[in-house]
This record gives structure tokens, C-alpha cells and sequence, in this order.
């Protein structure tokens, strides 16, 4: 069976599909991702056939920094959906061409929905926000009030914008769809719970993970500042900046911060810092968060998906520093575990808050003992395997 897995978005979320076509491709399927062409190099290092979606490889930066400035939810929400709609509009010639060579496609929450459908072919969604599940009216009267206000905001938000979509590519209208099969949630069933007007059609499958490519060797001077003193914390804010100023600010906050705490950090950083580098600190570009996380006693992190799952695993307490959309939904949710400090937003990120919250990451036996035992449980599941077989359950099944 051939497999196409369309994706927009960061690299975390690029990341999750490229650990599902290897798992499919392990299981003798024919996976091929379509993404953005800044990642080819990434999907080619772990031998997975891709295919560049046209665009530039600066798609989606600027829409992520005005995003993360948004003042309000709802700034925010309006905001991501233009983005969302940006990219299916750019895309929708290619995803046409490719959709009738495919035999399913598993696409990035409805990315490639509307194309499949127009091909007739059947489609499974990927959402990395359990928000997003298919919801349905329940005897729980407070859930249905809720499921009505989201019907109510989603129509306003993409409802008119998506019909008139479908009629523009000439795809029949979604009540005539079947699709989704399947919603698939890329989460552990220790960190989330199915709600109680979830539909029969969303799976918690358990975290997908990309393993180290085989050929990685860590920097020669990493292992060297690793080796030369106390475990140091690590600190990585994802792909999505603000803007060039605002990451030296953010980092010379770290910095101070830091030395505040009297610890040694290695900093996940895209931006080449213009000053002098401190002695307590290690920057890199590019790191495979499952070697590294061996090295280190803490991490202070965005919360994305992607990176609170490499963390969750590790067994590592979190400091979060949530930036945007469903990155303070994952910070609330890791802190009511016990498994991380009270969130810091990232607009109210300051020197003496980040020292303060290393110190009791770092002091807090209860908080390290609760990640421990967390991630215990999390490497116990199958996340990709349960993924895959609900793949073929959903594909049989039609």
C-alpha cells in the first residue's frame, strides 16, 4: 500500500510524521512525506522518501512570530486559521497531483482532507492537540454546552472559508465524506484521558519517536563540556521565533539566569549569539534530543508536542515556558502531574523567575521522583505500533 503523509507546520510537528512513515515503511508499507523543503534534509537522514511541498523554506515564520504576539486567545485562534488556510491554498495544486497516486493519505489535522476526498481516497487525521478530537452531544450537559460554543467558533473561523474551498477545487461537499477514518493523537495515555464525548473514531495511540540516526556523532567539545563538570540542564525554546532581536534578548536571559542558579546549560539555539559566549554555557543548532537527554538533569522547554514528549520519556523534570496556542494547555498539564514547575509564559519570562525555577526543578526530590516514575510508564507503551495498527484496523475496515 502506498502511503502519503502531507504536513505543514515546525519542525516538531514534521518530526511526528517522519517517525510514523518509518514505522509504516518498517511495516513493508510505501510512505512518502510531503513537506516543506527546509526538512529534506532532515527526512532523507533517517531514509525516508519525501517529496517538497513548493513554497518557500520561510513559509510559516512570520505567521508563527505574529501568532506568539497575539494579545488574546481569540487573536491567536484567527491568526493560526489564516496560516492554516494560507498553506492549504499554496498546496492544493500540488496535494491534487499527488492524492490519485496514493492509496491513503494520512494528513496533519484536515491538511490533504479536501484533495483526498476529491480523489476518492480514504484519509486519517493527525492532531497534536487533544482539544481537536472529534467530539460528539453526550449526557454530560457542561461538555455539550462546550461542544456547541467550539461549533459555533470553528464555523466562524474556517466553516465558510472551508465550503467555499471545496467548491473552488470541485471536492464534494464533507457530508458526503467519509473521512476521516480515524483521528489519530500521538499522545500517551498517561498525560491525556479520552473525554467522555470523544467519538469511537479518535485513538490515543501512545508518543511516536524518532530514534538518533545511526550515523550521529556527538560533537567532540559537547562531550568534552558534559564531562567537565555537574550534569547540565538543557534548554531549547523550539523552531519558532519571535524575530532575531527577540531570541539574543531571550537568550541573554538564559544566560544571566543561569549563572544566577550556578548550573551549566546546553541551549538549543538557531541564532548565532553576537557576543561573548559565557563559560557556563554550550550552544548548538542541532542536537537528537534522545542521545542528549542521558547528559542532562533538567530541561526548560517551549512545551510543544514533540519536545514535552522527548522529555516525558526521559524521566526529566520540565521548567515550561509555554509561547503559544496549545503550548500552555501542555505546560498546565505536566505541572498538574507533578512532573514540572508552575509554568512561565514567555512574556513574562525574567532573569529571577528562570533562576528561581531551576533551583526547584533541580532541589525538588518529590518533582524528579514523579518524572522518573512518568517516564517509566512512557517508554513501557508503543506508541508507533498501536499507530500502525490502527491504520490497517481503520483502512480494513472500509
Amino acid at each position: 500500500m502506498k502511503i502519503l503523509l502531507p504536513v505543514i507546520g515546525v519542525r516538531g510537528d514534521v518530526q511526528v510524521f517522519l517517525a510514523l512513515a518509518k514505522a509504516l515503511n518498517k511495516e513493508g508499507y510505501e510512505a512518502t512525506v510531503a513537506l516543506n523543503k527546509k526538512f529534506l534534509k532532515l527526512a532523507e537522514s533517517y531514509g525516508i522518501n519525501c517529496y517538497s511541498l513548493e513554497g518557500n523554506v520561510e513559509d510559516g515564520a512570520n505567521e508563527f512570530q505574529e501568532i506568539m504576539r497575539a494579545k488574546t486567545t481569540l487573536e491567536a485562534a484567527k491568526l493560526g486559521t489564516n496560516f492554516f488556510f494560507k498553506g492549504v491554498r499554496e498546496q492544493t495544486k500540488t496535494l491534487q497531483e499527488l492524492c490519485p497516486l496514493y492509496d491513503l493519505i494520512i494528513g496533519y489535522g484536515s491538511f490533504g482532507l479536501t484533495e483526498a476526498d476529491k480523489a476518492g481516497k480514504p484519509f486519517i487525521s493527525v492532531v497534536i492537540d487533544p482539544t481537536m478530537a472529534e467530539k460528539k452531544f453526550s449526557k454530560n450537559m457542561r461538555l455539550n454546552m462546550g461542544l456547541i460554543v467550539e461549533k459555533i467558533a470553528l464555523y466562524f473561523l474556517m466553516g465558510r472559508k472551508y465550503k467555499k474551498f471545496r467548491k473552488e477545487i470541485v471536492a464534494p461537499p464533507s457530508s458526503k465524506s467519509n473521512n476521516p477514518l480515524l483521528i489519530l493523537l500521538p499522545m500517551s495515555q498517561y498525560v491525556i484521558m479520552e473525554s467522555d464525548n470523544w467519538t469511537s473514531r479518535n485513538v490515543i495511540s501512545g508518543y511516536w519517536y524518532l530514534e538518533t540516526p545511526s550515523t550521529y556523532s556527538p560533537p567532540k567539545d559537547l562531550q568534552e563540556f558534559i564531562q567537565n563538570g555537574e550534569k547540565p540542564i538543557f534548554i531549547s525554546f523550539g523552531s519558532a521565533g519571535w524575530s532575531e532581536k527577540d531570541n539574543i534578548s531571550l537568550l541573554k536571559i538564559i544566560f544571566e539566569g543561569t549563572q544566577r542558579a550556578s548550573v551549566r546549560a546546553i541551549i538549543l539555539s538557531t541564532e548565532i549569539f553576537p557576543g561573548e559566549i559565557p563559560y557556563n554555557i554550550y550552544l548548538i543548532q542541532e542536537i537528537p534530543f534522545d542521545w542528549l537527554f542521558d547528559h542532562i538533569s533538567c530541561v526548560i522547554h517551549h512545551c510543544g508536542l514533540g519536545t514535552t514528549a522527548e522529555v516525558l520519556k526521559a524521566g526529566l523534570p520540565s521548567i515550561p515556558v509555554p509561547h503559544m496556542i496549545d503550548q500552555f494547555a501542555w505546560a498546565d498539564r505536566i505541572h498538574s502531574l507533578g512532573v514540572a514547575t508552575d509554568p512561565i509564559p514567555r512574556k513574562e519570562l525574567t532573569v529571577e523567575k528562570l533562576s528561581k525555577a531551576i533551583t526547584e526543578a533541580l532541589e525538588n526530590s518529590r518533582m524528579k521522583e514523579n518524572a522518573k516514575k512518568l517516564g517509566q510508564k512512557i517508554r513501557k507503551e508503543k506508541g508507533l505500533k498501536n499507530a500502525v495498527m490502527a491504520i490497517e484496523w481503520a483502512v480494513n475496515e472500509t
